[in-house]
């Protein structure tokens, strides 16, 4: 298992580097002081075994040397990214119209176009440096018992974790980490790609949701779930159960209500939990209910997923699908990290 994720690290982080155009580095893994004050009880980086999570920056808005790159260069990305970033936002939406001859000569299936477009210029059209995150491989303590793995991805502008016009220092991994700590309302872009009984990419630039299944006899993706919507009601709920006697009076209480079938649906839930989360979200948007990772008072104390390159980027997708999101208190999308591997209780679903 251990050489199954140094492999997924070094395969994703080497396709980035042969761009060319991207500074690829790996975030340290750090700890924290718990509430007893024993310094470094509690890890909040993935497991030792497991690989760090990956940030990318563009090169061709910075100098190697984190110098600004050539202005002209910079502008004439911002453009094109303008252009060409509307256009894709549009893209799912405009091959669904496609698809059906009744609804693509319609005045609404245009106006849902131009909607798109508008919405993707107004969040990429001021956007000229990009900072992305790839956590390689979600769910590798599953690999060897053949269980859905998957690697995750979000897409932030930098510029907007530098508002005074700073440039990061390239040979800095804790300064080019900051480009990344926003809240995940701020993403451009997030997505996962799954691994299981097919390969399936599903990814949103705020726009709509969409998947793609991996058809290895063309090696390429295509398109076969176009707008994906997270049904508004569901029957199964997913989280780990062996930490409950940890968890929240009122989480107990509430989880009890929906399998006894006595919540507002009237129907009993049922739970499916297969520990890997891009998995367990996965079945979530495809079939609804409802997937925790609370805290509790025995071992997880702020929950056992890291804001920033999990919970963060997934319910991201799940919102644009029509699905919501929570830590529990606030909307998980506003929270802002403060460090790159810190960990925060989640709950997403229809």
């Amino acid at each position: 298992m251990k050489r199954l994720d140094q492999i997924s690290k070094n395969v994703l982080q080497n396709a980035l580097r042969f761009t060319g155009r991207l500074r690829v580095v790996e975030a340290p893994r750090t700890t924290t002081t718990t509430s007893s004050g024993g310094e470094g009880e509690e890890e909040e980086g993935p497991a030792l075994h497991q690989p760090g999570v990956t940030i990318a920056y563009a090169l061709d808005s910075y100098g190697k040397d984190g110098s600004s790159g050539g202005s002209g260069m910079m502008m004439q990305g911002r453009k094109s990214r303008k252009s060409s970033n509307a256009s894709a936002a549009a893209a799912g939406g405009a091959r669904k119209n496609r698809s059906s001859t009744t609804i693509s000569s319609s005045s609404s299936g245009a106006l849902k176009e131009k909607r798109l477009a508008a919405y993707a210029d107004a969040k990429w059209g001021k956007t000229r440096r990009l900072a992305a995150f790839f956590d390689p491989l979600d769910g590798s303590g599953n690999a060897d018992a053949a269980i859905p793995t998957g690697t995750v991805f979000g897409v932030f502008d930098a510029d907007a974790a530098f508002p005074r016009g700073e440039i990061p220092d390239m040979k800095d991994t804790a300064s080019l980490a900051r480009a990344v700590l926003q809240p995940g309302n701020s993403l451009l872009a997030a997505g996962y790609c799954m691994y299981s009984s097919t390969t399936i990419l599903v990814f949103t630039l705020g726009g709509g949701t969409h998947g793609f299944t991996l058809d290895p006899t063309i090696n390429e993706f295509v398109l076969t779930h176009p707008n994906m919507k997270i049904p508004k009601r569901g029957n199964i709920y997913s989280c780990n159960e062996a930490y409950s006697e940890g968890w929240d009076d009122n989480l107990k209480q509430y989880l009890k209500t929906i399998k006894t079938g006595k919540g507002e649906s009237g129907q009993r839930y049922t739970q499916r939990y297969i520990g890997s989360m891009v998995g367990d979200v996965h079945r979530t948007l495809m079939y609804g209910g409802i997937f925790c990772c609370p805290s509790d008072t025995e071992v997880h104390h702020n929950g056992n997923l890291q804001l920033l390159y999990k919970s963060a980027p997934m319910a991201y997708i799940l919102e644009h699908a029509g699905g919501k999101s929570t830590n529990g208190v606030n909307n998980l999308l506003s929270v802002k990290p403060e460090r790159v591997h810190q960990r925060s209780p989640c709950f997403m679903g229809s």
